[in-house]
């Protein structure tokens, strides 16, 4: 069996890293840390018009490429590498993957269209104050106006709020409690009765909101009050297309510090041939090797699809805690290896320090994914 990427796809990998390289490099990044909305909308569409990568995993019918998951990671992997993609993630792994498992047919089409084309950023506004992305947790009420819905209530870190032109958001009927009678809404970001706060955040490159909804208008989308599964199964996805990002954060970490490692000289030595060096990359390699190994299985568990939640759920609390550790790993050593001077602004050690610390938090940390799956397994 050939567990091995095919020439297409490895074509698309490099594609990806040049027009990365070129349009979106690390200077880029920095750059943007001090712009209001995060991301250059210019690039935004030559992504989807020259690359495809908004519609990617969106079906052909809806306006997007038709690829799967296999794909999506590779396009993840490299985005996370490089810490470019801006809303990327949070339209294209939660937005539109929530709206492909929750929507009705006439909304998929209507709403994934303009995502797939880079005409519209989206997000998905799940947790509520305490952070956390479950049923018990979201009280946001969702009440019938005539034909429409009205929303009341508040959600917390939502991811690209404060850019986003569509807003799912989960809601719940009076009275009800848990995964029973949550529904999934659409709301335009610019509609009455919305107010979005950008809120202080420890990763500058992934931008967090605070959404206030005071009698927003809505549209249900899909089965009203049966909307968890959906969400649930887009939380997983999530989870399985954070570790690809993770992953290709830990390879650049260990990349940039096998680089300095060969030119920083000590003793009239490069520091690279000292043991202590060489053991630390090792260390980091061999954990970012298992990390990434588990993350394409999960990829390939996200590519198939089916019926079996439980299969999904396993690869994605195994991947993520898998990725977030190695990235963790990755980064810190990487600070190390570049000393006094890896610890200043200027260097870029430090956003990917910030990134991995954020990553391993969102979705559920390391450890608590061990626990999910330990659940999961019966031990």
């Amino acid at each position: 069996m050939d567990f091995a990427f095919s020439q297409e796809q490895e074509a698309f990998r490099d594609g990806l890293r040049r027009f990365l390289a070129e349009r979106w490099p690390i200077g880029e990044t920095r750059r943007l840390l001090d712009d209001a909305e995060g991301f250059d909308r210019g690039v935004w569409k030559q992504m989807a018009a020259e690359l495809g990568l908004q519609g990617l995993a969106i079906p052909e019918a809806c306006g997007g490429q038709g690829f799967g998951f296999l794909e999506l990671g590779i396009a993840l992997e490299e985005m996370g590498r490089a810490l470019a993609g801006g809303p990327f993630f949070a339209t294209v792994c939660l937005a539109a993957r929530a709206l492909g498992h929750g929507a009705d047919e006439a909304a998929r089409r209507e709403l994934l269209a303009p995502i797939a084309a880079g005409a519209s950023v989206a997000t998905l506004a799940l947790a509520e104050a305490g952070g956390r992305p479950d049923p018990d947790a979201i009280a946001t009420r969702a009440e019938r106006d005539g034909s429409g819905w009205r929303l009341r209530g508040e959600k917390g870190f939502v991811p690209d709020g404060a850019v986003a032109d569509l807003l799912l958001v989960a809601a719940r009927r009076p009275g009800t409690r848990g995964a029973r009678g949550l529904s999934l809404f659409a709301v335009r970001g610019d509609a009455e009765g919305v107010r979005v706060e950008p809120l202080p955040v420890l990763d500058p490159t992934r931008r967090q909101a605070r959404l206030v909804l005071a009698d927003a208008p809505a549209r249900l989308l899909g089965e009203e009050g049966a909307a968890w599964p959906a969400l649930a199964r887009t939380l997983d996805e999530a989870r399985v297309a954070l570790a690809a990002e993770m992953v290709g954060g830990a390879a650049r970490c260990l990349e940039t510090a096998v680089e300095y490692a060969g030119t920083r000289l000590q003793f009239a030595r490069p520091i690279g041939s000292f043991q202590a060096i060489k053991h630390k990359a090792a260390e980091v390699l061999l954990e970012l090797e298992s990390a990434r190994s588990v993350a394409y299985w999960s990829w390939w568990v996200a590519a198939q699809g089916g019926d079996d939640a439980g299969v999904l759920a396993e690869a994605a609390s195994l991947a993520k805690a898998a990725a977030a550790e190695a990235y963790l790993r990755a980064a810190a050593e990487n600070l190390h290896v570049h000393g006094g001077m890896g610890v200043t602004w200027e260097h870029d050690a430090h956003l990917h320090v910030r990134r991995a610390f954020c990553s391993d938090v969102w979705l559920g940390d390391a450890r608590s994914h061990h626990v999910r799956l330990a659940e999961r397994l019966g031990l």
